[in-house]
């Protein structure tokens, strides 16, 4: 047990000492690849826990993850950009051919591939490659650089401070049948981090970059909000494990398991802040 604990604190500051430079190459393919690198490992450890790693299904997922990344960051390879009501439509059109084609092994294939996890699996892959994608999406606002880093505090201030409290204080179990170790004080504690996460970020912010004006109601109730929300994806994950029977989605990651382990939050909490960020712009903090 302590050795797991020791692997999981190495690895955990091992992918923030590696994760902390991108935040400074938002506008290049630095953050590009890396999502990249994040949905493509995400979507194996998808298909593998759903028996669906076979190299005919595995190959289209990939393509697709790697053509709507690539699509999603046109300008950076010299190309015509497209706005980005295009590239949503584009991003449907590919998620509903992959959707199709899963259907499609169901119904030729009913005997290997039924409906339900077929069904299943389409939709946590539209899952990933939208919360993958939405990182990137989100650097293409205005001032989307100063957004970009809410994703990982709000996954990562949430996860430490719940941990950290409900290990200490946690007495009342949040949701016993699917993560029995959660409890609603390290729930409260989770919130109560993420905004003391967020106001560590305006600090630096006004230090370094004064002309930036944050809103700081906003940034408020995104700190809660978006904690909530990542609470929310760890536990969606949890179930999806109970669900098929497997303590982690792999061991890519010393003490954490897969990427999906580690990026169960950072997902959710993308999909939902590139939402409300993009199409009600008056929520932004920035």
């Amino acid at each position: 047990m302590k050795n797991e604990r020791v692997k999981r604190i190495i690895s955990g500051i091992i992918i923030v000492i590696v994760t902390f430079p991108i935040l400074f190459f938002t506008d290049t393919l630095v953050i590009t690849f890396y999502m990249l690198t994040v949905a493509a490992l995400g979507v194996f450890e998808l298909l593998k826990c759903c028996k669906l790693d076979k190299w005919y299904i595995i190959v289209p997922a990939e393509i697709i993850v790697a053509v709507s990344h690539f699509i999603c960051r046109l300008r950076l390879f010299g190309l015509t950009d497209l706005q980005p009501q295009k590239l949503i439509l584009i991003y449907v059109f590919m998620a509903f051919l992959f959707i199709l084609y899963m259907f499609t092994l169901s119904v030729f294939i009913p005997s290997k591939y039924n409906i339900e996890t077929n069904g299943f699996a389409s939709l946590m892959f539209l899952y990933i490659l939208a919360g993958t994608l939405a990182p990137v999406m989100l650097c293409e606002l205005k001032n989307g650089a100063f957004d970009f880093p809410l994703i990982f505090i709000s996954a990562w201030m949430t996860d430490w401070f719940a941990y950290a409290i409900g290990s200490k204080l946690g007495k009342h179990k949040l949701c016993p049948t699917i993560s029995p170790k959660k409890s609603v004080e390290g729930a409260v504690g989770g919130i109560i981090g993420n905004i003391v996460g967020f106001a560590i970020y305006v600090g630096v912010l006004a230090i370094f970059f004064p002309h930036i004006k944050p809103n700081y109601i906003s940034l408020l109730i995104s700190a809660v909000v978006l904690s909530v929300v990542s609470q929310l994806g760890d536990l969606f994950m949890s179930l999806v494990k109970r669900r098929f029977g497997i303590k982690d989605f792999s061991k890519v990651i010393p003490g954490h398991g897969g990427i999906l382990d580690r990026f169960d939050s950072i997902t959710a909490v993308s999909i939902v802040i590139f939402i409300f960020y993009s199409v009600f712009s008056i929520t932004r903090g920035f």
